[in-house]
């Protein structure tokens, strides 16, 4: 492990103390035990329950409720409604028990139902939401009224556990503890029995403690949901309304040691094979193994770690067409590093993006005419995770991960060549958190460090090293109805004078703009270095919310090795007002109304964005919903619409959408959401979103998310070329483009689940896009929305190539290849080569994954993906005909079989 890493565990484990007690799988130990005041803010005061101490072995998890252990147990009846008449008591009766001995808590649940034929079940995979009857139970172990362990059962046995965070403002899916539930249906209604074993918790070594509880049940069919700790839902937080569990006392400390290990193999089909090349036979077959270890350091820290990691039953990331300047966004899909990472969000900035560990190399090899194998993906040669609360109340999380050197291979008239395009790489970030005031204070900071081995000079467009840091806090005051939160942070990049001219020539910040004298380009730096800060104020609780949000990012901020931003070099602010309606009246069940409006500016005092949006949206007594959002925005000036150049105006416009979704307790449920645009250069666009879910049986489900948008946009930016006669545009020509698109995307998910420990899962995304260039323009003078339109504009030419470099008439049947034109050639204007950029463009992504939990915590994963693209410089579009033609063009199917195997010691 590398030394910062190695040196911020050892700093970690010395401030942990002794062992406190208590095991872990994802979130930290808790401060001493403690009563907590005895009403909530709503004024309600705070429900308890008592846990009772029975042998070992005194419970059998079959949903039946008929060990004698539950009859000592006091039964927990008073439950009331969320929704849909909030504060009044369930329409159908609760009775839960919790018992515990030395190796487990226990739940036992019975949902009484007036209509025992109406209870909705249907089967799921694990963690999948469902159209069914279910039951939860939360546990604040730490009693930090901040963060829960939450367990849910639906009543067809399927498991639901996530981890809760930020008082509800954050949930964690990817974590999965192994514990056990059986249901059972009756005449009287049905039940649920749980065992959570205490090693998947963590709590304190007090002799007797207190936890947080909350317990909650929904009947599908009337779409009510009772919670044993109520709380309004315009008031603010989740786990801070938590009741008490009493009678807890004398837990030990758990064993917290478990591995998974893992095998894996893999054939590839690759289609078309090309001739020659002697990296493509058409096959391709992988096998691998692998291990994931989960221990527990202290009672109080627990150490995630995996080596060689396969994520080969994640689901592919969606097809898309991006024609800005800057890197698209992608959620992070993988288990290992989905688990616990509430842990590193920071108010403010993404310092973290954990995509960037494992990321597709960033070098390319020198072809020498041949055939090269470039990796897809950097290896990830191993990753730790360090996360708990040390003695003194910190929550801390600490991860190390090293990536590989990569090497692309190339061959060369049967010569082998191997040229690095990734370095070995190491990556850390550290996270700390302090709550106080039962949850309602924090404070924390964040460290990354990116640390490259550049010793292959061709890499050094590369940082070689990459620091950044923050200190972000927030106070809940006012009965938690008021919120105040801020960040301060820093960066520094180092590394070759390539790299950082790369950096300052980067479009988050255009050091090279020839009108910002705010900014300073100097090929010669080895280093860069800003700040960046966020302030928010605001009631986030009652009928009412309001408040005030501000950010300034100077610069020189960036944090984009390990983490991701798009813009630096602003300043801005933005309001909100809000009102909510959540008592069902005569003829709205709910419903809520929203305005914000914001601005923001350079720190040049450029103003860049000044925008207003309003947002409606309720739900009718039927269950059916809809909502209305419309937004306007100010002709401003653009600091990045030219990619480098001098400021250009952007036009004003609006945008607006509205929708309608049925009642999602139907067995066909959908939506549909259009959207409308259009600016004062005349650009437009319309959209549809829709979702329809069909669910013909309990086992079996079906989404369709078909997607249409068409656009037509004035101001597309193509190129610039240097012409000392555009002197309003500072020796350059600036060239645009008008561009209609059209794309449509059909992803559909099919879900068959046998059992709740069998389920075969199919995604596919069908999707086309097209677009078409017309109307080529130059930029006429900076700060304006005046253009030069090419053959158009009195005294401009615009002559059409083909492929050759032949002219040939505009407008003619042939598609030209380029262009060539020029603003004004009796002024002496340079004549400049613009390529035809038309595009269409099809692609189909798919995989099938079958998922077996061959015993609790062992999973078997037989996958099948299949991708494949074409594109083409024919913009034309035809949905029907592009849709039966997605893989004309190259193709590549991926056949996996992958186990692993839990053990617990």
């Amino acid at each position: 492990m590398p030394a910062p890493a190695l040196l911020a565990m050892l700093f970690l484990l010395q401030v942990a103390g002794p062992p406190a007690g208590g095991g872990a799988r994802g979130l930290a130990t808790p401060p001493a035990a403690d009563t907590g005041s005895l009403r909530h803010a709503h004024g309600r005061p705070v429900p308890a329950a008592v846990a009772v101490r029975v042998p070992a072995g005194a419970i059998r998890i079959d949903g039946r409720l008929d060990d004698l252990a539950w009859g000592a147990a006091e039964p927990i009846t008073s439950f009331f409604q969320v929704t849909p008449h909030e504060g009044e008591p369930g329409t159908e009766p609760t009775e839960v028990r919790l018992v515990y001995d030395d190796g487990a808590i226990f739940v036992g649940a019975r949902m009484y139902d007036s209509d025992p034929g109406g209870i909705r079940t249907q089967l799921t995979r694990r963690d999948a939401s469902s159209q069914a009857d279910w039951f939860a139970v939360a546990f604040d172990s730490y009693h930090d009224h901040n963060s829960s362990f939450n367990f849910r059962v639906n009543a067809s046995g399927v498991k639901n556990d996530r981890l809760i965070g930020q008082d509800g403002n954050s949930s964690d899916y990817a974590w999965d503890p192994v514990w056990d539930v059986a249901v059972t249906r009756d005449s009287l209604g049905w039940t649920a029995e749980m065992r959570i074993p205490l090693s998947q918790l963590r709590f304190s070594s007090a002799a007797d403690q207190v936890w947080g509880l909350q317990l909650y049940r929904e009947v599908f069919r009337k779409a009510e949901q009772v919670r044993f700790a109520w709380s309004p839902q315009n008031q603010r937080g989740f786990v801070s309304f938590f009741g008490h569990l009493l009678g807890l006392s004398g837990l030990p400390q758990p064993r917290r040691v478990e591995l998974l290990p893992y095998a894996t193999a893999r054939v590839e089909r690759v289609d078309p094979r090309v001739p020659g090349n002697p990296f493509n036979d058409g096959s391709r077959e992988t096998a691998a193994a692998g291990l994931d270890v989960k221990y527990g350091l202290t009672s109080n820290l627990t150490l995630d770690a995996t080596v060689n990691p396969d994520f080969g039953q994640v689901e592919d990331d969606p097809a898309f067409v991006n024609l800005s300047a800057f890197e698209q966004f992608l959620s992070e899909r993988r288990p290992f590093f989905v688990e616990g990472g509430d842990i590193f969000r920071f108010r403010g900035e993404r310092y973290f993006y954990s995509r960037r560990i494992g990321r597709a190399p960033q070098g390319s090899a020198r072809s020498r005419g041949g055939f090269v194998d470039q990796p897809a993906g950097t290896t990830i040669l191993g990753a730790a995770k360090l996360s708990g609360r040390t003695a003194s109340g910190w929550s801390v999380g600490l991860l190390n991960a090293v990536t590989a050197r990569e090497f692309a291979t190339v061959d060369s008239a049967g010569t082998r060549f191997r040229d690095q395009v990734e370095p070995l790489t190491n990556y850390l970030v550290v996270r700390g958190r302090r709550d106080f005031g039962r949850g309602a204070d924090q404070v924390g900071f964040i460290l990354t460090a990116v640390n490259r081995d550049l010793s292959d000079p061709r890499l050094r467009f590369l940082r070689g090293s990459a620091y950044a840091g923050g200190i972000d806090f927030g106070h809940r005051f006012g009965k938690n109805r008021y919120n105040l939160t801020g960040s301060i942070g820093f960066s520094r990049i180092a590394g070759d004078t390539l790299a950082l001219q790369r950096a300052q020539l980067a479009a988050a910040r255009y050091y090279q703009r020839p009108d910002a004298d705010h900014v300073d380009y100097r090929p010669t730096r080895t280093s860069l270095a800003g700040w960046s800060a966020t302030f928010n104020l605001g009631k986030e609780a009652g009928a009412y919310q309001f408040g005030v949000w501000g950010l300034a990012t100077a610069p020189g901020f960036e944090v984009n090795d390990a983490g991701f931003q798009n813009r630096a070099d602003r300043i801005g602010a933005s309001g909100f007002v809000n009102r909510r309606w959540t008592r069902p009246g005569k003829v709205f069940r709910s419903a809520f109304i929203g305005n914000n409006a914001g601005f923001e500016q350079n720190f040049g005092g450029v103003l860049t964005t000044l925008r207003y949006n309003l947002n409606l949206n309720a739900q009718l007594l039927n269950y059916w919903s809809g909502g209305l959002s419309a937004g306007l925005w100010a002709r401003t000036q653009s600091d990045g619409l030219t990619r480098g150049g001098p400021l250009a105006q952007t036009p004003s416009g609006w945008w607006m959408a509205f929708g309608i979704e049925s009642d999602s307790r139907r067995r066909v449920r959908g939506s549909a959401w259009p959207n409308f645009s259009g600016d004062e250069l005349g650009g437009s666009g319309w959209g549809l979103w829709s979702s329809v879910d069909l669910r013909p049986t309990a086992a079996f489900q079906v989404s369709l998310q078909p997607q249409y948008q068409k656009s037509d946009s004035r101001q597309q930016y193509l190129q610039s070329n240097a012409d000392p006669a555009a002197t309003e545009t500072f020796g350059r020509q600036y060239i645009f483009a008008r561009i209609r698109q059209e794309s449509i995307d059909l992803t559909t998910r099919v879900n068959l689940t046998v059992s709740p420990t069998l389920s075969l899962q199919l995604f596919t995304q069908p999707f086309v896009a097209v677009g078409d260039y017309s109307q080529l323009k130059m930029l006429a003078r900076s700060r304006s929305l005046d253009y030069v339109v090419y053959g158009e504009t009195p005294g401009s030419t615009l002559q059409c190539l083909d492929a050759a470099g032949v002219p040939i008439p505009c407008g003619g049947p042939a598609a030209p290849a380029a262009y060539l034109a020029n603003p004004n050639p009796a002024g002496g204007a340079a004549t400049v080569r613009i390529p035809n950029r038309d595009f269409g463009t099809r692609s189909f992504r798919g995989n099938l994954v079958l998922r077996y939990e061959y015993r609790p915590g062992s999973t078997l994963f037989l996958v099948w993906t299949r991708s494949c693209s074409t594109f083409s410089p024919n913009p034309a579009f035809s949905a029907v005909e592009d849709l039966r033609h997605l893989c004309q063009g190259p193709s590549d199917n991926v056949f996996g079989i992958k186990t692993n195997f839990w053990l617990s010691f």
